[in-house]
């Protein structure tokens, strides 16, 4: 790994080659694809593999360059052929548990997935989606659970789901297996039934603004599809809070800030759509979202409306700082674990008790909350790949697998420490001017 520019330059990640190459040519101004060009066989064999749980597969495809290797291109074909064809399944499914829940009586709003047409994905069939989210209030919940489980879906019961915003996810037993290919037009969605837009336990402090986002919900029709969604203001906003939720908890978002991205750059000149932003979120939402769009910014150099960049620029001084010296980390953490974002986690919180108890919870070495079961396929995955260990004894797998998760957590621990130093004597500083 060495490093490499991205974006407008503030951050510079250190990433393999081949992810460096994909995200110069996924860039919404200023995009190249010579890096791709010039990788080896070996290398893209890398990024194809990487692509595919990273959610940047189907982005890939749509790279219009000639020159990738034959079966590059071939496998490429396939992957946006078995995912438009996929659609007719996500279709299936979600009128089927959308009239289940409608007969229960049951109220909710369609999260993610489909909904993402056409702001931040240009097709529904251009968008890998494996589940269904739905967002239910609290008052609902079981309700909706019960009604998918009448209609044959059960409870997932390997994982601990103690700090989810959502019920365990919700599975049909079928006869389906997995095969290697991640758009499999067969391949069954799960459900998974949201409690709420933001979890206060988990983050350690509250976002009240997503309170109102039921009473704004609206009515969509797509591709033939008519279902309830978030009103636009508030499916930006909810879709900013996934990113720094995910930031936050050190899980991949490189797809999300690249829809982030996309529609920063399409809705750059609409001033009427970001003056009713303004209206309809307050300052403390706002200073929340911006922090997911300085990252769409940063990694993929889109346009940004004038209040998006007022927004960015009004960030307290900690986290301007932190995202200048670690807004990479996220994309660095997808290879090697690191804890930068616990420092960005603490400047969010109010109550000092909380501000350690986040720190604190990023330096414990292993928690037992969130361990999968022994006989969990997470136990065979590392980086979400498959790892073939070629070890038949589930008990010794299992074994290699909690000291590789020790190690993980231990490792990062001094950089951490470090960061937190550099971050304060930062503080300490006369302030620069924030990058434009």
């Amino acid at each position: 790994m060495r490093r490499h520019p991205i974006g407008n330059g503030i951050c510079a990640p250190r990433i393999p080659r081949e992810l460096a190459a994909l995200i110069a040519a996924l860039q919404l101004k200023g995009a190249t694809t010579e890096g791709l060009l010039e990788l080896q066989e070996h290398e893209w064999e890398s990024l194809l593999k990487f692509c595919d749980p990273a959610h940047l597969t189907l982005p890939l495809a749509q790279v219009a360059v000639s020159g990738f290797p034959l079966w590059v291109g071939e496998r490429l074909k396939k992957n946006l052929a078995d995912n438009a064809a996929r659609f007719s399944r996500v279709e299936t499914t979600y009128r089927e548990v959308a009239a289940a829940l409608d007969q229960a009586g049951v109220e909710y709003v369609v999260l993610k997935g489909f909904t993402q047409a056409p702001d931040y994905v240009s097709d529904v069939r251009l968008r890998m989606q494996s589940d269904l989210d739905l967002y239910c209030r609290k008052e609902m919940i079981v309700r909706a659970r019960d009604a998918l489980m009448n209609i044959g879906y059960q409870s997932e019961q390997t994982i601990d789901y103690s700090r989810s915003d959502h019920l365990p996810t919700m599975i049909r037993k079928g006869d389906w297996q997995w095969g290697g290919n991640a758009f499999d037009p067969e391949m069954p969605l799960s459900v998974e039934l949201h409690f709420c837009l933001w979890n206060e336990t988990v983050s350690k402090f509250p976002v009240p603004e997503t309170d109102r986002f039921w009473e704004r919900r609206i009515r969509r029709s797509l591709v033939g599809l008519s279902f309830p969604d978030l009103h636009p203001i508030d499916h930006l906003g909810f879709m900013a809070l996934h990113i720094l939720r995910g930031l936050l908890a050190g899980d991949w978002i490189i797809h999300h800030v690249h829809e982030m991205a996309t529609f920063l750059h399409r809705h750059a000149k609409e001033d009427a759509f970001w003056r009713h932003w303004k209206e309809a979120h307050n300052d403390s939402f706002r200073a929340l979202q911006a922090i997911a769009f300085f990252l769409a910014r940063c990694w993929f150099c889109c346009d940004i409306h004038s209040d998006v960049q007022s927004q960015i620029e009004a960030l307290p001084p900690v986290q301007t700082e932190w995202l200048e010296r670690f807004a990479g980390s996220a994309l660095e953490n997808m290879f090697r674990k690191n804890k930068d974002s616990a420092w960005l986690h603490a400047s969010l919180i109010k109550a000092p008790h909380k501000k350690v108890a986040a720190i604190w919870q990023a330096i414990m070495p292993l928690q037992v909350r969130g361990i999968p079961t022994i006989d969990n396929p997470a136990v065979r995955t590392k980086n979400r790949q498959y790892n073939d260990l070629r070890i038949s004894n589930k008990y010794i797998r299992y074994v290699l697998y909690i000291s590789d998760r020790t190690i993980d957590h231990l490792r990062p621990i001094p950089a951490l420490v470090m960061h937190g130093l550099l971050l304060w004597l930062s503080s300490r500083q006369p302030r620069k001017q924030f990058h434009q």
